[in-house]
């Protein structure tokens, strides 16, 4: 799954991380369980019959559970069941007596059964549930939109549409039989048996999943959506899209085919499944999901054809992180939540590996640096184990289980190689092929086919938590020929954060050419004496960034300049970037900056090195910057115009963004100077920003960034045309974006507060979160009991409700604030800057989902617009 908010953003389409993952939808009443129920029963097929009462947004269904008892004496058979009311159950083709509450059906047998004893349960039910099932139709709002009905089923919401077992350690066949009007078309998983004709001018759909699967990866979508075909070596490909968007096929999946040859070669086993159908849905709950042979995507996701130029990689990081999970979630699939990282480690690790393999080393590495200083900032996810039960949601810690565990994964591959690591991925796919798995499984797997002991490994960086942090000098000792090099580990040893043991390569160069040298580092200070035959002109610790890890490391201005401009890898130039751009007053340092931010041969060192520009602010770093505007790739010019917002008072600056918005080819650059020109609070940017909305352009790009550089302008004179554009009846993409805004402006007008209020009612996902969002930003403690209703009673994605849990705290914290600050107990408090004061971290974690609902991954800049973190602690 793939949440939208777990996807870093950069000025360029980077391949999207994986949550196998989208977002996982489920209320925070009914927390995910972190270890697997024992089981009565083995499930062996699902036949699965619904139709629909599409305006009364209700399912009607018959399922038939086939199953044997597996000890004896077993009086009666449960079902976990949700929002659904069962009229009728039989055992056998015999009535049976049953009983629905606490979420729980139970069947009651006509007497003991005896272990291995086979049963089919049939179960007559209806319901119009607000998880696992979602009708997505037509309103006078939005007349014209397609109508569509889809499932999530991750992590225990298939039960809510079906009566059934609904955890992942148990497997079933299934067969899923869908009646719906003949105009439409369905897709779920395995293969298409048949479709008929069936009354008042419907169609029967049937498919038939033959290969046993885990119950929330039971998926399936209807409604009206275009369809093109294909094959890959006989197997049934499919595209599918709702009508009307077309044109976004061919430049979202264009790699499809390549990538399934790329993966079953890599991972030694072919692709497993029937078919592979993608299917991108309205106002879904994630970005992407790994339903078996049938994966569903966000609609937002999508890549306009005209847009697609802008963003080399296109959606390619979503696209083969889902495909990924067919091998790693689907094929073998975790046994409990606690082990998630087995499926959406590996899935943010396929991405990557895709990425390395279709746009080079240079690109993946990136990636790996970028994750790295994001999560090393962690505070919340740095003293955590990436295997822990102590979990309300699978995902709540979403950067463990993706990014840390896609990082050691990585460096599990550099420490044995790629012959045995490959090796070892393919014993553990076969071994385990359609079974559930947990952790040691897959310690045990490696061993077996390699030999290599990773005991170590797991307990450090699986069952242990954090990363080291390390303190390094260099000295040269001329007399003796060597480095001494001064390694100290600097985390604080506590919990589940301990000392770490880890190989680091050591790149010294002099005169005479590089030495590599590979020492061990284990204890909290050591010192290491490395040969060379002359003074060092560079020194680089752990050369290329093979170690998950932060590094305090003292050069003079010249040695980074020098190491930007001669470093071979990618993370060694960025990390000479990130410190050049801490030196302020520095003007050669700008000048080598700037040089970077035209020359260097990666666009992702000349992204950064515009960043550090910016963060410098300076005059030399000003004409640096102008200078970069020069980049062919308008994803590194987007930075380039990003950066030119941060040098303020600047009229020149500013007639250069707004003749930038009117001349610029590219629509991404162009939606950047409308932001930059926010940022930078220009003179009458406002009213300039207003006349923009009138714009048309490919996806609504121009409007989009409008509207959200309204809120970066904070300008009360814009609250008018922001309600406005987000009253029901403006399209939803540019609705959200107008939502988000309003969390920024006139911050003591509680009548927006008010607004914002009555958009968490709305059935749209990206409205609600939107506004969820936009709340958090205003944090108006008014706000409390709405979001905690929404907690309550609406159906949000995994990780969402763990977040605003937190906020609903900070606003708690406030208001008490507030009160005891003041007998008058306003209400209506300035909100601004104590609400982003005490609830930066959950501010910081909305608007990284913010941003990847509403941007739909343009990756136009990071938050506060530049990378989060350095290299330094």
């Amino acid at each position: 799954m793939k949440f939208p908010w777990k996807k870093l953003r950069s000025s360029a389409p980077l391949a999207a991380v994986s949550l196998g993952v989208a977002l996982l939808p489920g209320v925070v009443a009914r927390a995910d369980r972190p270890y697997a129920p024992s089981r009565d029963y083995d499930l062996q097929n699902v036949r699965v019959a619904l139709h629909f009462d599409i305006d009364q947004r209700k399912v009607i269904g018959d399922v038939t559970h086939t199953l044997s008892t597996l000890r004896d004496g077993e009086t009666h058979l449960d079902f976990d069941c949700a929002e659904l009311t069962v009229s009728s159950a039989r055992v056998n083709a015999k009535d049976a007596v049953f009983d629905l509450r606490d979420d729980k059906l139970r069947v009651q047998l006509a007497q003991p059964a005896k272990s291995g004893e086979q049963f089919e349960v049939e179960l007559k039910y209806e319901g119009k549930p607000t998880s696992g099932i979602y009708f997505i139709l037509p309103d006078k709002d939005d007349p014209g939109r397609a109508s569509e009905i889809w499932t999530q089923g991750e992590a225990e919401d298939t039960h809510h549409y079906i009566p059934i077992y609904d955890y992942p350690n148990d497997r079933t066949t299934s067969e899923m039989i869908l009646t719906v009007p003949a105009n439409w078309l369905t897709v779920s998983n395995g293969k298409l048996l048949s479709v008929r004709d069936a009354p008042d001018g419907q169609k029967t759909w049937t498919w038939r999943q033959s290969q046993p699967i885990s119950t929330y990866l039971i998926s399936f979508v209807a409604g009206e959506y275009k369809e093109k075909k294909d094959t890959w070596r006989n197997i049934p490909i499919t595209y599918n899209v709702p009508r009307g968007m077309e044109d976004t096929i061919d430049s979202t999946f264009r790699h499809t085919k390549e990538m399934l040859d790329f993966f079953s070669e890599r991972f030694g086993v072919a692709y497993p499944w029937d078919q592979y159908a993608q299917t991108a849905v309205d106002d879904f709950v994630a970005s992407g999901m790994e339903n078996v042979s049938a994966t569903t995507l966000a609609t937002r996701d999508m890549i306009h054809a005209e847009l697609a130029s802008e963003r080399p990689e296109a959606a390619d990081g979503l696209i083969s992180h889902e495909m990924t999970h067919q091998w790693f979630g689907d094929l073998v699939t975790c046994k409990d939540w606690t082990n998630t990282w087995l499926n959406e480690g590996f899935a943010t690790f396929g991405a990557t590996l895709w990425e390395e393999h279709r746009y080079g080393v240079d690109a993946s590495s990136y990636r790996y640096w970028r994750e790295q200083n994001t999560w090393m900032q962690s505070r919340e996810l740095y003293p955590i184990p990436i295997v822990t039960r102590d979990i309300n949601d699978s995902v709540e810690y979403v950067g463990n289980v993706y990014d840390k565990a896609g990082w050691v994964i990585h460096m599990l591959r550099e420490q044995m190689g790629d012959e045995a690591f490959f090796r070892a991925l393919k014993h553990y796919l076969e071994v385990n092929r359609m079974q559930n798995v947990v952790t040691a499984d897959l310690a045990k797997n490696i061993e077996e086919s390699s030999g290599t002991n990773v005991d170590q490994f797991f307990d450090q960086w699986i069952y242990g938590a954090g990363a080291p942090r390390f303190t390094v000098r260099s000295t040269y000792d001329d007399a003796g020929k060597k480095v001494n090099l001064s390694v100290k580990q600097a985390q604080k040893i506590e919990g589940h954060v301990g000392l770490f043991r880890v190989p680091i390569d050591v790149a010294i160069t002099t005169s005479s050419g590089e030495k590599l040298s590979r020492i061990e580092v284990s204890k909290a200070d050591e010192t290491f004496s490395l040969p060379v035959d002359g003074p060092p002109l560079m020194v680089l610790f752990d050369k290329g960034d093979k170690i998950l890890k932060s590094v305090d490391f003292q050069k003079t201005p010249e040695e980074w300049i020098h190491q930007l401009q001669t470093a071979t890898d990618v993370p060694d130039r960025a990390d000479a970037v990130f410190a050049l751009g801490n030196l302020r007053d520095n003007e050669p340092a700008a000048n080598a900056l700037g040089e970077a931010a035209l020359h260097d041969k990666f666009w992702g060192v000349r992204e950064e090195a515009l960043r550090s520009l910016g963060r410098m602010n300076s005059l030399p770093a000003r004409k640096q910057v102008l200078s970069a505007l020069a980049n062919d790739e308008p994803w590194v010019r987007a930075v380039a115009v990003e950066q030119l917002g941060k040098f303020h008072n600047d009229e020149e600056i500013a007639k250069r963004l707004q003749s930038i918005y009117k001349d610029d080819k590219a629509y991404s650059v162009r939606g950047m100077a409308l932001q930059s020109l926010a940022t930078d609070k220009a003179p009458n940017a406002e009213p300039f920003l207003e006349k923009v909305l009138a714009t048309s352009s490919p996806d609504d790009m121009v409007r989009k960034s409008a509207l959200r550089a309204m809120g970066s302008l904070g300008d009360n004179t814009a609250v008018p045309a922001l309600l406005e554009w987000s009253s029901p009846g403006k399209p939803s993409s540019l609705r959200g974006i107008a939502i988000a805004s309003l969390g920024q402006v006139d911050l003591k007008n509680h009548e927006i507060t008010t607004r914002l209020i009555s958009y968490l009612n709305e059935s749209s996902f990206d409205i609600r979160f939107a506004a969820i969002f936009a709340l958090g930003r205003r944090g108006d403690p008014s706000a409390i009991e709405p979001l905690e209703a929404i907690l309550k009673n609406s159906p949000l994605g995994i990780g969402i409700p763990h977040a605003v849990e937190n906020l609903i705290e900070q606003l708690k914290s406030k208001a008490t604030g507030q009160n005891g600050a003041s007998a008058s107990g306003q209400k209506n408090g300035d909100g601004g800057a104590a609400a982003s004061n005490n609830n930066q971290e959950v501010l910081d974690r909305l608007d990284r989902l913010e941003h990847q609902l509403t941007e739909m991954n343009d990756r136009l800049g990071r938050i506060e617009g530049s990378l989060p973190g350095g290299k330094s602690d």
